[in-house]
């Protein structure tokens, strides 16, 4: 069957016979789909099964309100194959996706937001040690750095040191200077589809605390409380008492953030292959395929998870099921590899055939494959219904983005204590791209971050945090 799927590929790539091989090369792929969205649903739904018995005391209620709704829905439609109405059923797991990915975009927010705190936390509980501040000889620290930086010839990994080293050093350009390297970043974007300058303008102002959905605070009313908090303190002038009722706060926050987001993102995968299976099950099986996978096994080992589930009885699951895993051993595997090889051929129909898949009627059909891909990919979050932007990147759209961003990061910095717009700062130029031009201007930066941090307490902060990154 490999050799005949090679064969319909090449000929559809070089326009041979369409009318005959685009249908062939759609009922391959749907059946590849089913299996492989099925074979990942019962992996995941077991993994997921064991987290749930093991906090599921911890996780919040909304987030167990959509675990019985999914639940409830792949015993009615994927086990008793319930599909009286299925369009129905397809547009509750879209809503019930939507409201994943919005609240996982409202715990992104507050992850990065509380990500600034702990920088800010990180340099100010050396104030309250009772050890003695080390003394740190700049140039000799310096030279460590660089060592750590250049102990490698591949320039990505120089890169990324780079960036991780700059996110953790002491923050002593001038806003000025820290606003020019923004607006040089954004130059990266000329040319190039609106759609990357927006995920990487996204990225920034996450990253400096500058968005601030709407919903955030009805639907975490708790961690917005926990954000003010943090918010109006001053970090220059904080007791020890203060700081460490503060620290509190921030360690509730971090580890409620920690098993919400874990559990979204799994609770997602489940939903994406759910929603898979939904929309791909009326296609497969038009036609047989070499599938190496029991239907029977699959069934079983989703049956017995979705029982124990909706049992309540916390019950971990039965022995047998370990060796109806290793039936499903490979399987994803081989699946991939005909994504690859079909990958390139499923984008020429969507983009040279439409009108012969219109007059074939199977237009829907190739709507499906094209959606269906979308729920499998990596991208576990991808927004189905964005258009692809074909807009290109201006001088002057640049030059307006760079203008809004430093005016409201301006801003920021006016409301916030020193210490929260230097971590904004530091949390910012981390996540850039490389900004020197070779390895006398690295040297330069961090010589002068630390010749002029004058704060004992956040030097000696950042030498121990940048030891341990050149020790792992």
């Amino acid at each position: 069957m490999k050799t005949s799927l090679t064969e319909v590929c090449n000929q559809i790539k070089k326009g041979k016979y369409p009318e005959e091989n685009i249908p062939k090369l759609f009922n391959y792929l749907a059946n590849q789909y089913n299996t492989y969205a099925r074979v990942n649903l019962v992996m995941h739904y077991e993994t997921f099964y064991e987290s749930y018995l093991e906090d599921h005391e911890n996780w919040s209620e909304e987030a167990q309100d959509i675990v019985s709704k999914i639940n409830r829905i792949i015993h009615d439609n994927l086990l008793l194959n319930n599909n009286a109405e299925k369009e129905k059923i397809i547009k509750e797991v879209d809503e019930l996706r939507k409201e994943i990915m919005k609240r996982m975009n409202y715990l992104s927010i507050y992850l990065d937001i509380f990500q600034i705190y702990e920088y800010v936390f990180n340099r100010t509980e050396y104030r309250f040690k009772q050890d003695e501040i080390m003394i740190v000889e700049n140039d000799d620290f310096a030279r460590k750095i660089l060592r750590y930086i250049f102990d490698t010839e591949d320039n990505v990994v120089i890169n990324a040191k780079i960036m991780e080293t700059i996110g953790q050093l002491p923050v002593r350009i001038t806003k000025q200077r820290f606003f020019t390297i923004l607006r040089e970043s954004l130059q990266n974007y000329l040319g190039r589809e609106r759609s990357t300058l927006n995920t990487f303008l996204y990225m920034l102002r996450t990253n400096a605390m500058l968005i601030s959905e709407e919903g955030m605070k009805n639907d975490y009313p708790r961690l917005w409380e926990q954000k003010e908090a943090l918010a109006g303190l001053k970090y220059n002038e904080i007791s020890e008492e203060k700081f460490l009722e503060a620290e509190k706060v921030l360690r509730q926050a971090a580890a409620f953030l920690n098993i919400e987001s874990s559990v979204y993102y799994s609770l997602q995968e489940i939903i994406n292959e759910v929603y898979a299976i939904l929309l791909i099950s009326t296609y497969a099986g038009i036609v047989e395929t070499d599938t190496p996978v029991s239907e029977e096994t699959i069934h079983t080992i989703l049956g017995e998870i979705n029982t124990a589930f909706l049992s309540e009885d916390k019950a971990e699951l039965a022995k047998k099921l370990e060796t109806k895993f290793e039936e499903l051993e490979g399987i994803q595997e081989n699946v991939v590899y005909t994504f690859i090889e079909t990958d390139d051929v499923l984008n020429e129909v969507d983009k040279n055939y439409r009108k012969l898949t219109e007059s074939l009627m199977i237009d829907p059909f190739l709507n499906v494959l094209l959606r269906t891909r979308q729920l499998l990919s990596d991208s576990l979050f991808i927004d189905l219904e964005e258009e692809a932007a074909d807009s290109k990147v201006s001088e002057s759209l640049i030059e307006s983005e760079a203008e809004k961003i430093e005016e409201d990061m301006t801003a920021l910095f006016a409301s916030h204590d020193r210490m929260i717009a230097r971590a904004v700062m530091a949390n910012t130029l981390g996540n850039v791209p490389v900004f020197f031009k070779n390895r006398t201007e690295v040297m330069n930066y961090v010589r002068y971050s630390l010749e002029h941090c004058k704060d004992p307490y956040e030097k000696a902060a950042c030498v121990e945090i940048i030891n341990k990154l050149i020790i792992e």
